[in-house]
């Protein structure tokens, strides 16, 4: 008993990770609130420097468990399955991982660089990321100018060439796996608990460019005064993919057909009062409850039809549905505000929203009167912030804001 004593305790003075420990908790401690900006930085590159060598490590160590299959000692299914279970780590980053150990297991040199510190993980990774089985054939024919690359060139300049490598790779796969399956485009889309879209996609070059660069001219950047603020890039290209959806459904005519959105909503909800929260109902079919203002965003233009129940069963009456703008209404005006109203947009009329001044549910007209073209981003804008439109003796519209200015 006392030698097992005897030799934890050596252990645990001669095992790196135990030591590791115990400096990173001192380490921790550590109090920089007085040191200059030069001492911080200093710090900062050691502790990458530091990182990057146990992101080396954590690599190679998980080749070799790997290698050995070490998941189905649990009865996992997968080494992602087994490692997202066991270790505070996302599946997508533990896929990466893995993607990075069948490099280290497929090539020798890689990994030989790799422990001595020759290359980075960084690189080994940015290899990985362009890594699929068709192109892992041709990777130990590679093997050697891939590892004096990545000693030789910068993370930036490495991450270039191992694109270009799997062009090329694919260059030469292509005539002869023509049976094989090759990667199509992709989105994957979910609803999240707030009811937003939420997804990923996977484009080949051609169409991302094409995608990328209908986005970018669709919204380009917003000027320096804009009256509801700059948008980043991804908040332009998200409000372009709305354009895109919408000018779709309005396609050439502008009184087409909208999109068929069910919304099932209770009658208090409806009238603007707040019901019982056991009775409340107000669900987008589809997505699940969504808010008030989406509610009369999407009541501006929809088809509304009456269905009154007794509990959540019993069907008493089914009213036919009621256009809230027929086409010539919408045509009209669309030729009246020939674009969105809001100040300095310039979205033209046909990828614009009709939208109720006075909020349909609550006694606004359909009529023209009532009614003005809204950009689908300023119309989300109006309905979920303090501006508001005025209507003009003169039959024009302002656009206001309690407290900045028109």
């Amino acid at each position: 008993m006392f030698d097992t004593i005897e030799w934890e305790a050596a252990h645990a003075t001669t095992d790196p990770l135990t030591r590791m420990r115990t400096d990173v908790a001192e380490l921790s401690t550590e109090q920089r609130t007085h040191w200059t900006g030069d001492s911080l930085s200093a710090r900062l590159l050691e502790l990458l420097e530091l990182r990057e060598r146990i992101d080396a490590e954590t690599a190679r160590l998980a080749a070799e468990w790997h290698r050995k299959r070490g998941w189905e000692a649990d009865g996992a299914l997968s080494p992602v399955a087994w490692a997202t279970h066991h270790a505070p780590i996302s599946a997508p980053e533990a896929r990466r991982l893995f993607k990075t150990a069948t490099v280290l297991n497929q090539c020798p040199q890689i990994a030989d660089a790799l422990a001595s510190g020759r290359t980075t993980a960084a690189h080994v990774q940015a290899l990985a990321r362009v890594m699929s089985p068709r192109r892992q054939r041709l990777l130990p024919e590679h093997e050697t100018v891939l590892t004096q690359e990545s000693q030789r060139l910068s993370i930036k300049d490495f991450i270039i060439l191992a694109r270009r490598w799997a062009t090329l790779a694919d260059d030469h796969l292509a005539p002869n796996d023509h049976d094989e399956h090759h990667p199509r485009n992709e989105l994957h889309a979910a609803v999240t608990m707030d009811g937003r879209l939420n997804g990923t996609f996977d484009l080949d070059p051609a169409v991302g460019v094409g995608f990328l660069g209908a986005l970018d001219h669709l919204a380009p950047p917003d000027p320096a005064d804009a009256p509801d603020g700059v948008r980043s890039l991804a908040e332009r290209r998200g409000d372009a993919l709305a354009d895109l959806a919408n000018w779709y459904h309005q396609g050439t005519n502008p009184g087409g057909n909208p999109p068929n959105l069910n919304v099932i909503v209770d009658v208090a909800t409806l009238n603007g009062e707040t019901p019982d929260l056991a009775q409340k109902r107000c669900d987008l079919e589809g997505v699940g409850p969504i808010t008030q203002a989406t509610l009369d965003q999407i009541s501006c233009g929809a088809t509304l039809s009456r269905l009154i129940m007794a509990g959540d069963s019993v069907i008493l009456d089914m009213g036919r549905k009621t256009r809230l703008a027929t086409p010539n209404q919408q045509r009209a005006i669309r030729i009246r505000d020939t674009g969105c109203i809001f100040p300095s947009c310039d979205r033209p009329a046909p990828w614009c929203d009709i939208h109720h001044v006075k909020p349909y549910a609550q006694g606004g007209e359909t009529s023209i009167d009532n009614m003005v073209c809204l950009c689908r981003r300023h119309h989300t804008l109006i309905h979920n912030s303090q501006w508001t439109i005025q209507p003009n003796p003169d039959g024009t519209f302002t656009v206001r804001h309690p407290i900045r200015a028109p």
